[in-house]
């Protein structure tokens, strides 16, 4: 009875431990993969914030962004949000936001979350239609893997697409490139003024 017991404690425990290999390999951070939509214009988009605000893409015309899918069950994207934060505060004064879309979270516990890890930058839920509009900018067409970054210039066009974690040294990046992008004019900053001397 007794080495019944122990080969069934032995199995039990090899079981356990091949489960959470297998499910820390599933958490592991997935190498970042860019999508090749260099160049595309910028989708519109709306989402309300934790705190009830609406943001829209109109709001964010002529200013770099980049967007985030996260979670806070996502080990990947609990590394990333540090250096997040430290880059909103850095690059702020220049026009520069972290949009943050919540992927499939808590809402009741993520304010808290957000708190403990200083985020200021504006964040709301996902939903099928923010997920459908950022979705075909990833490869397979869909938000299947977090986190999930996409960065916008000053001229509403997407600079990249990555799935997989990012360090800050790759955020910062990828925000000085943004940054340095020209805002499109206007027709009315094109056409020729009727006063001006010919």
């Amino acid at each position: 009875m007794n080495s019944v017991k122990h080969l069934f404690s032995a199995v039990l425990l090899t079981l356990c431990l091949s489960s959470s290999a297998n499910a820390a390999e599933a958490f592991a951070a997935i190498p970042p993969q860019s999508a090749s939509v260099a160049g595309q214009s910028a989708p519109g988009f709306k989402m309300k914030t934790l705190d009830g605000k609406e943001v829209t893409s109109t709001q964010f015309s002529g200013k770099p962004y980049i967007v985030n899918f996260f979670a806070s069950w996502c080990p990947p994207c609990r590394q990333e949000i540090p250096g997040m934060v430290e880059l909103q505060k850095k690059y702020a004064k220049q026009g520069f936001t972290f949009v943050g879309i919540a992927f499939r979270d808590r809402e009741a516990t993520l304010p808290d979350f957000l708190w403990e890890m200083g985020v200021e930058y504006p964040v709301g839920m996902t939903t099928p239609e923010l997920e459908a509009t950022f979705g075909k900018f990833v490869p397979g067409g869909a938000i299947r893997a977090i986190p999930m970054t996409i960065v916008v210039g000053r001229d509403g066009k997407i600079l990249n697409a990555v799935s997989g974690g990012l360090t800050k040294e790759d955020f910062e990046s990828l925000i000085l490139k943004a940054i340095a992008t020209k805002t499109l004019r206007s027709n009315s900053d094109t056409t020729p003024s009727r006063f001006a001397i010919q």
